[in-house]
């Protein structure tokens, strides 16, 4: 029984060595992998770190390109303002300008229709004396026009659509054109 109870002793004994070096083995293998483990996480930590700072660089330069791009939609409405209210003026100015020229052509119309065409047949046509003056109403400039056109009107109504020759005989020519022309 001794016998037997040595060589079981000894079963174990080997048996626990064997536990032992086995665990030790496994204990190298799982701190190898633990190791690898842990270098492996660290490096996924790594680069966690380093996607958070791009990622926070982007981020800035997105609330830098959104600010610049808001600044330059200002900027942009700005000069469309700018834009309209210099094309109102642009416009108020050919009004005027229009008006203006209106204003020439009607400054004729009291004397008479058609007076425009009679004038330049008066500078095309050859004279004796001085090429003939008139209508004499467009030569007159009233001050105060309120007060004294009604005045001058009555007064002088008729000599305002008359025309002036330097040379009595211009005085006929004068008068056929007027009178073809239904003045």
């Amino acid at each position: 029984m001794d016998t037997s109870l040595k060589s079981t002793n000894n079963q174990i004994k080997g048996y626990d060595e064997r536990i032992a070096e086995e665990t030790r083995r496994l204990e190298v293998n799982t701190q190898a992998k633990r190791e690898e483990t842990n270098r492996k996480l660290q490096a996924a930590k790594d680069r966690v770190t380093e996607a958070e700072a791009h990622l926070k660089v982007l981020e800035n330069r997105m609330r830098e390109k959104t600010e610049e791009r808001d600044a330059m939609g200002k900027e942009g409405v700005d000069a469309e303002h700018a834009m309209k209210a210099a094309q109102e003026r642009v416009d108020h100015c050919n009004s005027m300008i229009q008006k203006a020229k209106e204003q020439e052509q009607n400054n004729l119309t009291p004397y008479g229709k058609d007076i425009k065409r009679v004038l330049g047949q008066i500078d095309r046509m050859k004279w004796l004396g001085q090429k003939p003056v008139g209508p004499l109403g467009v030569y007159v400039k009233v001050r105060e026009p309120h007060k004294w056109a009604p005045l001058l009107r009555s007064q002088l109504g008729g000599f305002m659509t008359a025309f002036a020759c330097t040379d009595a005989r211009d005085r006929t020519q004068l008068k056929r054109l007027l009178h073809d022309s239904g003045k």
